[in-house]
């Protein structure tokens, strides 16, 4: 597009944060530079036609220059979908190791708490009770995802005559997604 790299860097922080003044002062020195003349030039640059065009193509190919494409997408989705709550653990009552785990097992940990508790023994000592609760992320939401993203539930079309007032029939068209249990 023939942007020098400080215009370029303007252009890919202004897609980051969507402010101009702070993409221009990110690109640009402007230690000695009222707050209104950097509002100016960045306008400016906004207003620039090459400027503009790449802003234009970078924010219809987001996906593309941001490296996320849809097989990325189901991937991540997969490692959700056919996780196993028993790979995080080794034992009913306790957990392996984080450091220990694959990423695809890392992957589908949405949380980790931890909660301490101060207990006193009979006998006087004090004991410190650490409970740890690892939750997962939702299986069947990213089952749902891959389904819709793959089209494997595809609205059916379904075709209706109605006679309207007339003898003419009025055919109508119906897409509504499958019922799971046939209806």
């Amino acid at each position: 597009m023939g942007l020098t790299p400080k215009q370029e860097k303007f252009v890919n922080k202004y897609l980051e944060c969507g402010n101009a003044s702070e993409a221009y002062r990110h690109a640009y020195n402007t230690s000695n530079m009222k707050p209104s003349s950097v509002q100016r030039k960045a306008k400016e640059l906004l207003d620039d036609g090459k400027i503009a065009a790449r802003l234009d193509y970078l924010k219809s190919h987001l996906a593309e220059a941001s490296g996320i494409s849809a097989l990325r997408i189901i991937r991540e989705h997969e490692k959700i979908a056919f996780s196993d709550a028993t790979k995080v653990r080794s034992g009913w009552m306790s957990l392996k190791e984080f450091e220990s785990l694959s990423e695809e097992e890392r992957a589908c940990i949405k949380s980790v708490e931890t909660k301490e508790r101060k207990m006193i023994t009979p006998d006087g000592e004090e004991v410190i009770d650490t409970q740890v609760k690892v939750t997962l992320y939702d299986k069947q939401k990213s089952l749902d995802s891959i389904t819709a993203m793959l089209g494997y539930n595809a609205p059916v079309r379904t075709e209706t005559d109605v006679r309207v007032g007339g003898t003419r029939p009025v055919i109508i068209f119906e897409d509504s997604p499958e019922e799971e249990d046939g209806k």
